[in-house]
Order: structure tokens, then C-alpha cells, then sequence
């Protein structure tokens, strides 16, 4: 007799183990999740003005006030000083940043006791306190209306005499 030969049935599937589902499953988190990541937009870089205005104040620290004044007298705070001090405000201006007038900035400013603290280094706060109250200072600063602060960018002495 002739052996026939025999018909395969259908083969049998592996069965995967736990493993290659475990692999296949963090393979697909991955591949997922980078997709998401790398698919997040970028920021609009901002093209407008600074949020905080750019201020300039030129005047007087604690100079001899002449009674009949026009000019807007400020107390400011210096950084490790409990002192205040008065400051001859001779202009204000808007250097730059959101439409504020200086009549805005001063009225925000005017009923506290202590209208600007000025947040500096060191070396530019040591040549505010040693100005002579006839010399003129300029001081470039941010303004924050959250807590009257100045952050100094800028700082400038004048020779000119203080007119009265």
C-alpha cells in the first residue's frame, strides 16, 4: 500500500506571550506620545510694547523745597535702607510700553506714603544715596503698578545746578 499523504490542516497560530504585548503596547505609548509632543505649537513671540512701562524720572534727591514749588516732590524707598527719601520730580517721562500717560503713572502713585521703591544693583543704589542734592538724576526704570516698584535699567548724574 501506498501512504497517502496526509493534508495539513490549517496552522496553528504562536501564542504570543505577555512580553510581546507588554513591548508592543509601550512601543505604540511612545510613538504616541511624541507625536504629541512635537505637535504643540510654538509661541507667538510678542512683537507689540513691554507690559511694564520704560519710565524716565528726572529730578532732585532731598534738595532744599522751595515753598511756592509747582514740581510733583516723590518719596521714594531704597533696597536695605528703611530711610525715605524725597525726590524733586522735575519730568516723567513714557519711554516706552502700554499706553500710560505720566499723569496716569502719578496718580496711581500718589496716595501712598512711600510712592516708588526702587529695585537696583548695589553700585547704582550707592550712587543715588550719594548724590548731592543739587545734581540732577535721571532714572531709567521699568514700572511695575503691582507694587509702585522701579527696576532700574538705567542711571544717569547731571552736573546742572538745580534751578528753584
Amino acid at each position: 500500500m501506498e501512504a497517502t499523504p496526509q493534508k495539513k490542516g490549517p496552522r496553528m497560530l504562536k501564542r504570543h506571550t505577555p512580553h510581546c504585548h507588554l513591548f508592543a503596547s509601550l512601543a505604540l505609548m511612545t510613538l504616541m506620545t511624541s507625536t504629541v509632543v512635537f505637535a504643540q505649537g510654538q509661541p507667538i513671540p510678542d512683537f507689540g510694547p513691554p507690559e511694564r512701562p520704560l519710565i524716565k524720572l528726572i529730578g532732585f534727591l532731598e534738595p532744599d523745597i522751595p515753598q511756592n514749588t509747582t514740581d510733583t516732590v516723590l518719596t521714594i524707598a531704597l533696597p536695605g535702607d528703611k530711610k525715605r527719601y524725597t525726590f524733586l520730580l522735575k519730568q516723567l517721562l513714557i519711554m516706552a510700553g502700554p499706553l500710560r500717560t505720566p499723569g496716569s503713572i502719578l496718580e496711581e502713585v500718589k496716595p501712598y506714603s512711600t510712592n516708588f521703591y526702587i529695585r537696583a544693583p548695589e553700585n547704582i543704589v550707592a550712587q543715588i544715596k550719594n548724590a548731592p542734592p543739587t545734581e540732577q538724576l535721571s532714572i531709567l526704570a521699568q514700572y511695575s503698578s503691582a507694587d509702585r516698584s522701579l527696576m532700574v535699567v538705567g542711571f544717569e548724574k547731571n552736573e546742572e545746578p538745580q534751578k528753584q
